[in-house]
């Protein structure tokens, strides 16, 4: 019964998700337990993806890092950097993720967890093992092409738009105690 799972405080058994209570949430709550969590998040991730960002596009923006860091060192630290963004930042939509695929449940999670995870194990095999690539796939410096950058971005672009859903909510739960209170 939908109505007796929403009554609950906790995660959705089927995706994962916090779920909100059917009556109006206390005015002295305290600050939301999710909420700082994604927060946390987002700060962590965001400051470790700004330089895998910068490591991955400077090249392709004229910026002559390579005279600096050698590609591969490059794509090293790049793995060093995304592994906690998807790790650790990202660890709720890879959990909310597999719960709807073992629920056979298919959401936005499910489209997060698989793209950024496909886009990681790609890189990390480019980064370990890139022999094992054809020829085409190797770039000038003799590496593969890799997408930390791109998984790393999108669990941060992810996250800013979680705070941002839970922020909205907060804000209507404040504005629907006003109103109770008019009444």
């Amino acid at each position: 019964d939908p109505e007796i799972i929403r009554e609950e405080f906790g995660d959705c058994p089927i995706c994962g998700m916090a779920l909100e209570p059917m009556g109006v949430p206390a005015a002295d709550a305290g600050p939301n337990p999710e909420l700082v969590d994604l927060t946390r998040r987002f700060w962590v991730g965001l400051v470790l993806s700004a330089p895998v960002v910068a490591l991955a596009m400077a090249p392709h923006m004229g910026v002559p890092l390579h005279d600096v860091i050698s590609p591969e060192h490059s794509t090293w630290l790049q793995l060093i950097l995304a592994t906690p963004v998807l790790a650790w930042c990202g660890a709720p939509f890879f959990k909310r993720g597999w719960a709807s695929i073992v629920n056979n449940s298919y959401n936005m999670f499910t489209l997060i967890a698989i793209g950024t995870g496909a886009a990681y194990l790609y890189s990390v095999a480019g980064t370990l093992a890139p022999d094992v690539f054809p020829a085409d796939f190797h770039e000038a410096g003799g590496t593969v092409g890799v997408y930390f950058e791109a998984a790393a971005v999108i669990i941060v672009l992810v996250l800013l738009g979680q705070i941002l859903e839970l922020r909205a909510r907060e804000r209507t739960g404040g504005a629907i105690r006003a109103l109770l209170g008019l009444a």
